[in-house]
């Protein structure tokens, strides 16, 4: 008998469409175009839209000047403030327009990373014959699915400082958000979680849509958006998306290899500007490099705990001096 091949699409062969939500963030704002300047080939999408969503004129100068960089960049004005009904119905018109492209959206305080299109695209490669893995997203520390994902390797780690890392939901955990972005900037954590070459995927049933990457298996369950609340039912994009992941048994795929940075979840923006400045975090951005890993300097080393053997024969965990 035959071997059963899978027939996948070429990497080459895959032009998203790209829909950016801004609103109100404008120094977040800034910061993400760069990176997506600086990161990213962006002629390789087929469209870019720009939903933006009742900005201010300075904001919307900015987004104009990048248009202006960009053929293939729409500026699109989303009014009232807020995500419904103005927002989604923006993209219910896009993902109606769009029904037979790849879909990647990305929000206003999500930083990208070197290389960051070619892993989510092989990531949806990869996964695009699959029925049951309909959402790729890349690893986003500050993120519920982040961390879970890195739970073991901020275990090994960090044992000491557990008490950062575990507790409320990330979303309104502002200790989570200040430790994780000090780790970030000042101790290279990103760059050591990728030295320990971690597994490409890990597969969850839930998803932050704040960076995420998907096709017609996905929109045909989710479209169209509502534009309105519903008593009893999910209004936003992003709780309609996991609705659809438990109604229909389905996972999200998290790159193990690419990373993507969240600035914030709005309870925590107001106590995390006071510690972590947007300078600070485009100067990390500034030092990232756009050259293969294995030509970068290492990164700074990670306390790691070592093994000593006891008396009874156990093994116990104590930090190096």
């Amino acid at each position: 008998m035959g071997k059963i091949s899978v027939m996948r699409p070429r990497s080459a062969d895959i032009h998203p469409v790209l829909m950016l939500l801004t609103s109100h963030r404008m120094d977040c704002c800034v910061l993400c175009l760069r990176c997506l300047e600086r990161f990213t080939d962006l002629g390789r999408f087929k469209r870019i839209h720009i939903l933006a969503n009742a900005v201010t004129e300075n904001h919307r100068a900015i987004l104009s000047r990048f248009a202006a960089r960009h053929d293939n960049v729409t500026v699109r004005d989303c009014l009232p403030r807020g995500l419904v009904p103005a927002v989604t119905t923006a993209q219910n018109e896009i993902l109606a327009a769009h029904i037979r492209d790849v879909i990647v959206k990305l929000d206003e305080d999500v930083f990208v990373t070197p290389n960051w299109l070619d892993h989510l695209i092989e990531g949806y490669r990869h996964h695009a014959h699959r029925d049951d893995v309909v959402l790729v997203t890349p690893l986003v520390p500050v993120s519920p699915a982040g961390r879970h994902v890195l739970n073991r390797f901020l275990t090994v780690s960090f044992p000491s400082e557990r008490h950062m890392y575990v507790g409320p939901p990330v979303e309104e955990n502002w200790v989570y958000h200040r430790w994780m972005w000090e780790k970030v900037l000042r101790e290279g954590l990103a760059e050591a979680w990728l030295a320990e070459r971690p597994a490409l995927y890990s597969y969850l049933d839930y998803v932050t849509i704040n960076c995420v990457i998907y096709d017609r298996r996905l929109i045909e369950r989710v479209h169209p958006f509502p534009v309105r609340p519903i008593r009893g039912l999910p209004t936003t994009d992003e709780l309609v998306i996991n609705r659809a992941l438990l109604d229909g048994n389905l996972r999200v795929a998290v790159l193990g290899r690419s990373l993507a940075h969240h600035y914030s979840f709005s309870p925590c923006e107001e106590y995390l500007r006071g510690h972590v400045s947007m300078e600070e975090v485009w100067r990390y951005s500034e030092r990232l490099r756009t050259t293969p890993a294995e030509t970068a300097p290492s990164p700074p080393p990670i306390q790691r705990p070592a093994l000593k053997v006891l008396t009874s024969g156990g093994l116990h965990r104590v930090m190096r001096a």
